[in-house]
């Protein structure tokens, strides 16, 4: 089994150098899309339609794949895509076969020219079982083999495209070249889903679709490569489509720039006031000019009474509390007049009585 487990090393410029060959060869028809989202088999298989899941029954059809791959997926790591190979369910395992049992889907044949497996299937005539490339970048050399697998699994897939399919694909979505592009970034899950940063700040999100195959805009429209990085007129922004669309003045999160009415225009706005006749004049107009004079001493008006009755409140309140203060203090100042009276009193008393008692007994 080790000796099986990706046995062959094939290094990556031989196979960039016949690709190069086999590229003006009018032989080698086939064209090829790679989907990086993931899907089970039955899904990916729809997805190809009308084209099917990739054979790779000759070496033309590895290189051809092997090249693909290099070009949509990092250097360095493991991949896994759907092939179009399965076994159906009343149908055995055969280990002495190239393809062991299983078939193209393509045309339900078993043939191929080129057998290598990274994992053995088991030996086994019940089950559907589906069939995977698994391999890994190393530097210039590639390592690949197939694996058997449930048709459940998730991988993203690779597709063989029909005849009338291969020159839509070819001459329309390739690298788009869009003027004053500053970054393109790939979907990392959808190869046909690209999103453009421009130098002018804009960014726009296009997709490979259609037929014809083109890139377009999130709303279906063809994308327009010579404006796309373009910024807009003042008052205007794009919008997720790559439209220049108005920018609304008056609905401006901090605030209105008008002092009365806000009234948005293309690409401006215009501040107005209203006169009696609901006509509208332009602000700074001496009709809003006098209209702002008035709703001025209005507006003056209606502080001023406000606060005068708060200050009048104020002064009653304080006059209040001094002739409170003041009451209080008098009648505490005659209480206390009143005491010392008493005092003075009782004293005086108290002093005849001393004197009375004395000259009494100075006669006895």
């Amino acid at each position: 089994m080790a000796g099986r487990l990706f046995c062959c090393w094939t290094p990556l410029w031989i196979i960039l150098f016949l690709l190069n060959n086999v590229s003006t060869d009018p032989s080698s028809p086939s064209k090829y899309a790679l989907h990086q989202t993931s899907a089970n088999f039955e899904d990916a298989v729809q997805h190809c339609s009308p084209g099917v899941l990739t054979t790779i029954a000759t070496q033309q059809e590895v290189d051809d794949i092997l090249k693909l791959i290099s070009d949509s997926v990092p250097l360095q790591g493991d991949f896994t895509f759907w092939v179009g190979l399965r076994k159906a369910r009343n149908e055995c395992v055969v280990l002495s076969q190239p393809l062991r049992g299983f078939r193209w889907t393509e045309d339900s044949s078993e043939e191929s020219q080129v057998s290598r497996w990274e994992q053995e299937p088991v030996q086994t005539c019940t089950g559907v079982r589906c069939a995977a490339l698994k391999g890994r970048f190393d530097g210039l050399t590639v390592r690949w083999g197939l694996i058997p697998v449930t048709c459940k699994n998730g991988y993203p897939f690779i597709c063989k495209l029909k005849n009338e399919q291969t020159d839509v694909m070819s001459d329309v979505c390739q690298h788009p070249i869009i003027p004053g592009t500053r970054s393109l970034i790939l979907d990392p899950d959808n190869s046909s889903w690209v999103q453009v940063e421009c130098w002018s700040t804009v960014k726009l999100d296009l997709h490979c679709s259609g037929q014809p195959a083109m890139w377009r805009t999130l709303d279906g429209s063809p994308a327009n490569f010579s404006t796309a990085c373009l910024q807009c007129p003042h008052g205007f922004q794009k919008d997720v489509f790559g439209r220049c669309m108005d920018v609304d003045e008056c609905a401006n999160p901090d605030g209105a720039p008008c002092r009365q009415t806000c009234l948005n225009t293309e690409g401006s706005y215009r501040c107005v006031c209203s006169d009696a006749d609901e006509k509208q004049h332009d602000e700074g107009s001496p009709s809003c000019q006098d209209q702002e004079t008035v709703e001025d001493s209005g507006a003056l008006s209606g502080i001023l009474i406000p606060v005068l009755i708060a200050v009048v409140a104020l002064v009653v309140l304080v006059v209040v509390v001094v002739v409170t203060v003041k009451c209080c203090l008098m009648r505490q100042s005659k209480k206390r007049a009143i005491k010392a009276a008493e005092k003075m009193a009782m004293k005086s008393k108290q002093e005849k009585d001393s004197f009375q008692t004395a000259n009494e007994k100075t006669a006895t």
